[in-house]
């Protein structure tokens, strides 16, 4: 698997595609499924489809929006060696950390417009997040993005994520406007994929926390 070729494409325009290689699909936990059961099980609620190709294959793949786990000591105190590293910030150890994860998608050259009109770049959005509880937020964004004007990067401080370690511990695919991501204290985290709005972060977070 070498490239993402479409997000939440139609059945019709991934079709087309296969008429020249070999398709496959596979459900949330890695099995191989028929298409009819890969489109029958697309739920934009629960999960996300996802294409990739290689030289003689594509494949679909769905995956689950909402993941849950626990980060053991070593790799948390990693984490915020980490993020300490790359926001020069302190991480307090009896805060919970919100991250907002910007992906490479989508590229500059896709934009019609000059600025998102996205609402988790609300005033209100940290306001009320960090009234929900005592929080440490931080803007991270995947290295290959191109286009953080389009994301309000004049009165957003993102911060790259340099060496990958978020995306190779918690977010593997580039997903159009990225993932969000709650960790407690104790290393208990919750991660949630793709295109999300402020409410979403404060519901998920009510919920986790509380």
């Amino acid at each position: 698997m070498k490239k993402v070729l479409l997000i939440l494409v139609t059945l019709s325009v991934f079709s087309s595609y296969s008429q020249e290689k070999q398709v496959r699909f596979y459900d949330i936990n890695g099995k191989e499924i028929t298409r009819d059961k890969f489109y029958k099980n697309k739920d934009y609620s629960k999960n996300l489809d996802l294409y990739f190709e290689n030289d003689s294959i594509q494949y679909g793949l769905l995956i689950k929006r909402m993941n849950f786990g626990k980060l053991n000591k070593i790799q948390f105190g990693n984490l915020k060696k980490y993020i300490n590293k790359l926001s020069n910030t302190k991480i307090d150890s009896t805060k919970n950390i919100v991250i907002n994860y910007l992906s490479s998608l989508p590229k500059k050259s896709e934009n019609s417009k000059s600025r998102a009109t996205w609402n988790i770049f609300d005033k209100d959005y940290l306001r009320k997040l960090h009234r929900i509880a005592e929080i440490q937020q931080f803007w991270i964004n995947s290295p290959e993005n191109d286009n953080l004007k389009y994301f309000h990067s004049n009165t957003i401080d993102f911060i790259s994520d340099k060496d990958k370690l978020f995306e190779k511990m918690f977010f593997p695919y580039q997903i159009y406007y990225g993932n969000y991501l709650i960790i407690k204290p104790n290393g208990l985290y919750v991660t949630y994929a793709g295109e999300y709005g402020k409410q979403s972060v404060w519901e998920l977070t009510k919920k986790f926390i509380k």
